[in-house]
């Protein structure tokens, strides 16, 4: 799996041309720009594969420090970590640094993620207060375009829910799901928000060998 291939997800919202209230979309814009605003979160996300599920944990520090862990089937858990200007990664083994190139991509990536906002949030329609697992948030879906309903290959239109918190404003749940009947969960993720976090740096660590 490649290193930087899903950091990424935190940032992507289904955006959909269709006309929704602009205060839902507002709304949600504001959720995830107090979450930049914060000293740390982080985002414990499962998604599918084809290879089978793939469990992701991602910790911020901003602007600049970041730690992802991606657990994927027969597979070692893949560790990068995002220090400053410099990135490193370990699979099963010590910690590398890796090269200047790759470590930029990462550091557009977490810049992306967690500083600049988003170009496009998408459309978004207000669901109110909505329940899940006992919990009680504010929930906003995404409007899709009707033309996109289902693709060419018969798949269901899929929809991405955002969970705020009522008492602090910040995002808690992003769930992407098919809008059909059994409404399969296609992607999770959880968002924290630890008093307590420090990503460390790894100035020891030799560079990645050349593959």
């Amino acid at each position: 799996m490649h290193r930087c291939a899903v950091i990424c997800a935190i940032t992507v919202l289904l955006a959909g041309s269709a006309h929704a209230d602009d205060k839902c979309r507002e709304a949600v814009a504001d959720a995830f720009n107090k979450q930049r605003a914060t000293r740390a979160f982080a985002m414990d996300s499962q998604m599918k594969s084809a290879s089978g599920p793939v469990q992701m944990k991602v910790e911020y520090q901003p602007p600049d420090r970041m730690h992802q862990t991606i657990v994927a089937p027969n597979q070692e858990p893949l560790e990068t970590i995002l220090y400053g200007t410099r990135a490193y990664s370990r699979q099963g083994g010590a910690w590398e640094e890796l090269m200047p190139a790759v470590a930029q991509t990462i550091i557009a990536q977490v810049r992306a993620a967690v500083v600049e906002p988003p170009k496009e949030v998408g459309n978004f329609d207000c669901l109110g207060e909505t329940t899940v697992d006992g919990k009680q948030y504010l929930g906003y879906r995404s409007v899709e375009k009707q033309a996109d309903a289902g693709a060419a290959t018969g798949a269901p239109q899929l929809h991405r829910t955002i969970y705020v918190d009522p008492k602090t404003g910040l995002p808690a749940l992003n769930i992407v799901a098919a809008d059909d009947a059994g409404g399969e969960v296609v992607f999770k993720s959880t968002y924290d928000y630890p008093e307590k976090l420090d990503i460390e740096d790894h100035p020891d660590a030799p560079l990645v060998k050349m593959r």
